[in-house]
């Protein structure tokens, strides 16, 4: 993992705390989302119902990962969201596209949820979270660049 993911800029984490109270708040049922590294950092969350956000962080990462070894293996290419669908809830959870690919962002909600709308908020803000983080490191290696 670099340092970017590491120790995140403070304009950065900020752009990426608003993405994520925007998508809770855009999705009627959900009770938490949440963005970490790929390695299972927590970079931020909003969860209503009682879960550990850094035990979710822990696990997504891994949850993307293995999603996307099995479409390999299985041979229907690379996957692009997992979900769980237990009997109290439902969790998405997808990779933030991006030249890095450093971040994953997952929603949680209510069984009543469409599950049509979840991924494509969920997708909307990962695509959004993405676009930000490549600006930004646009920005930043402009910066370093006019330095040397």
């Amino acid at each position: 993992m670099n340092q970017i993911s590491r120790h995140l800029p403070p304009s950065l984490k900020s752009a990426i705390d608003e993405a994520v109270h925007a998508l809770h708040q855009r999705v009627p049922a959900a009770i938490g989302c949440v963005v970490a590294t790929v390695d299972g950092r927590l970079v931020s969350q909003v969860v209503d119902n009682g879960a550990d956000p850094q035990r979710i962080a822990a696990m997504i990462g891994s949850m993307v990962a293995l999603g996307e070894t099995i479409g390999r293996e299985v041979r229907i290419d690379r996957s692009e969201y997992v979900v769980v669908n237990a009997l109290n809830g439902i969790l998405l959870a997808q990779r933030v596209p991006g030249r890095r690919a450093l971040f994953v962002v997952s929603t949680l909600a209510r069984t009543t949820t469409n599950l049509g709308l979840l991924l494509h908020e969920t997708r909307t803000t990962a695509a959004a979270i993405g676009e930000t983080v490549d600006a930004w490191l646009d920005h930043y290696q402009a910066a370093t660049a006019a330095a040397s």
